[in-house]
Order: structure tokens, then C-alpha cells, then sequence
């Protein structure tokens, strides 16, 4: 074929093969993303179980402090009210001390209930570090072969634009133009063989006459009537007897 027809239908399938293992990128993409979805919400749930830990250690924290601070206050003021012989600062000490007493039964019990908590917190997350662990194990094993495929496509992509752009450039302004509106306007493969006598692109049938001077001439092109593609007469390969 000529090379003004040839650099197209080359660059054509170039585009489809191009276009083929973008969406098996995409989809493989996609694949994965669902797959680690999973893994990730056993993440999250994880890391948010883990800063709830953190929030009761730290208030254990604190009401060990205060237990601390009130069994100072009791041990001072239990040595200090029989040394009182004044009536008034006796009785105001006894009731110091018993609130005293009073608020360390309230903290003890609030450490206890703190305390059983972090117990069925730790528990829980126990639980959901096995999930995560057998999620993501999972997940490599469902992945490993899709992460193959996903490298496999990103390298043919990787040879396949540079040399879309050079059979790009080989093309006529005018027919570089054209193909280039055309996809632009969605109609992702502007040119198309002839197939039973129709276009290949919008299955058309076509008028005898066209196809004709199309078969008569491989080495031309011309604009299907319906969809505008560029139409070619595909070369038929002769059997060889044996």
C-alpha cells in the first residue's frame, strides 16, 4: 500500500490496541481499588479503635492521678483531725475527710469502669487485628496476578504512545486533522476496513459502487457516507497451495 494509506490504518491499530490496554489498566485499576477496600476499612476501623485505647489510657491516667492526690488528702487529714481540739475545725476536717473518702470511692470506680472498657476495647481489637491480617493476606492473593497484568499493560502503553505519535506524524496535515476532530468529537477509530460490504465503524451498508472502486484500488481511501470515517479495502492475503 502507499504510504499516505498505510501510516493510517497502522496508526489505527495502533490506537485500538492502545485504547484495549488503557481499559484494562482502568479496569484492573479498579479491580484492586475494591479489593483493598476491604483492607482499608479494617485499617481504619483498627487505627480508630487503637486512638479510643489511647483516649482511655490517658483518662486512666488522669484518675490515677486524682485516686493519688485524694489517698494523700485521706492519710494527712487521718492523722491530722485527732490532733484537733478545737470543735469547729473538727468537725470541718471530719466532713473534708469524708468527702475525701467519698470522692475516692467515686474515682476508684470510675478506673474500674475505665479499666473494663480498655479490657473489651483490647479484646475488640484483637479481633479486628486478626480481620486486618487475614484481609490483607487476601488481598495479595487476589491481587498478585491483577498487579501482573496492571505492570504488563502500563509497559505495552508505555511502547504504544510514543509510537502512536510518530505514525501520527507521518500523516498529511489535512487526514492528521481529520482523525484528530474525529476523536476529539468521541469517535474513538476514525478509520475503518470495509467488512461485507459495509463500514466497519457504523455497519452501514454501502453503495456497490464505492466498495468497488475501493477494492479496485487498495491503496486509497475514501469517507464513509453515514459516520464520515475514513474507509479502506482491506488487502486479502492469497492462500499458498501446498
Amino acid at each position: 500500500m502507499l504510504q499516505t494509506i498505510q501510516p493510517l490504518i497502522d496508526l489505527a491499530n495502533t490506537d485500538l490496541d492502545l485504547q484495549t490496554n488503557i481499559f484494562s489498566r482502568s479496569h484492573l485499576e479498579r479491580q484492586i481499588e475494591t479489593a483493598r477496600s476491604v483492607v482499608d476499612q479494617h485499617q481504619k476501623l483498627f487505627e480508630q479503635k487503637y486512638n479510643e485505647l489511647d483516649l482511655l489510657t490517658s483518662e486512666g491516667k488522669i484518675v490515677k492521678n486524682n485516686i493519688e492526690i485524694q489517698e494523700q488528702l485521706i492519710t494527712r487529714l487521718d492523722a491530722q483531725v485527732p490532733k484537733i481540739r478545737n470543735e469547729k475545725e473538727f468537725a470541718a476536717s471530719k466532713t473534708q475527710l469524708e468527702e475525701a473518702r467519698k470522692m475516692l470511692g467515686l474515682l476508684e470506680d470510675k478506673l474500674l469502669e475505665l479499666d473494663m472498657k480498655k479490657e473489651d476495647l483490647e479484646q475488640e481489637i484483637e479481633t479486628i487485628n486478626s480481620e486486618l491480617t487475614e484481609s490483607n493476606s487476601t488481598f495479595q492473593q487476589e491481587t498478585s496476578g491483577l498487579l501482573k497484568k496492571q505492570e504488563k499493560a502500563e509497559k505495552k502503553i508505555a511502547k504504544l504512545e510514543p509510537r502512536r505519535n510518530r505514525l501520527l506524524k507521518k500523516l498529511p496535515q489535512n487526514i492528521k486533522r481529520f482523525y484528530e476532530r474525529c476523536q476529539e468529537s468521541g469517535i474513538s477509530m476514525p478509520v475503518c476496513a470495509i467488512q461485507d460490504k459495509s463500514c466497519s465503524g457504523c455497519h452501514m451498508v454501502l453503495l456497490p459502487q464505492l466498495v468497488n472502486e475501493l477494492m479496485a484500488n487498495p491503496n486509497s481511501h475514501k469517507n464513509c457516507p453515514n459516520c464520515s470515517r475514513i474507509l479502506y479495502y482491506p488487502e486479502v492475503e492469497e492462500e499458498v497451495e501446498s
